[in-house]
């Protein structure tokens, strides 16, 4: 077999497998995700089923991967945004990045709409509660500090601040006090118009 053979090449799967997490992804925005079907994706990616099937498993499996795919890049922006801050300053900045990265992401934003109930996702102790926890800084033994920050990260997302200082203020005057982080100069809500 030669070199460029396609059947070896890896780059050209993976060029495969991103144009169909595109495609659904466009297809998710427009229709929603319970209203994809495998076969529209396909379509629309220029593939047959059998290679859609063949390169992501499944509809279930492409949801997953985007799914997984949008979280890993909250969780790097989180770190990132984060790296060098402690404290009530570390979760307010872990909060405000999470939800921004949360609303930034269409499909992990449409699939939000789409669940009635986050109790899926927040998980038991290795769950996105514990991410929260370790992502904020909150280390009390209180389990509960996760939920409270996965639920104020969701509520951010659903209605967002008016603005991104008022969001910052916001969560530093009321979503990180109860965490019982040492607390840095909470950022002055503005009064009226």
């Amino acid at each position: 077999m030669t070199q460029g053979d396609w059947l070896l090449d890896g780059r050209r799967r993976e060029a495969a497998v991103r144009r169909i997490h595109r495609a659904a992804g466009e297809l998710f925005l427009e229709r929603g995700i319970e209203r994809t079907t495998a076969d529209a994706i396909a379509r629309r990616a220029g593939c047959s089923r059998a290679t859609f099937y063949r390169l992501v498993g499944s509809r279930a499996a492409l949801i997953d991967a985007l799914l997984t795919d949008g979280a890993a890049a909250v969780v790097a922006r989180v770190e990132e945004a984060t790296a060098g801050t402690t404290g009530a300053e570390r979760a307010t900045e872990a909060i405000v990045t999470a939800a921004a990265a949360i609303r930034d992401d269409p499909v992990a934003a449409t699939w939000l709409r789409e669940r009635g109930s986050i109790d899926d996702l927040l998980g038991g102790p290795d769950g996105v509660t514990a991410l929260a926890r370790t992502l904020t800084g909150a280390s009390r033994p209180d389990s509960r500090d996760g939920e409270w920050i996965v639920r104020s990260v969701l509520s951010l997302v659903a209605m967002p601040g008016a603005d991104p200082a008022t969001e910052r203020a916001l969560v530093a005057a009321y979503v990180v006090p109860p965490l019982g982080l040492e607390s840095a100069e909470v950022p002055r809500l503005r009064s009226g118009p």
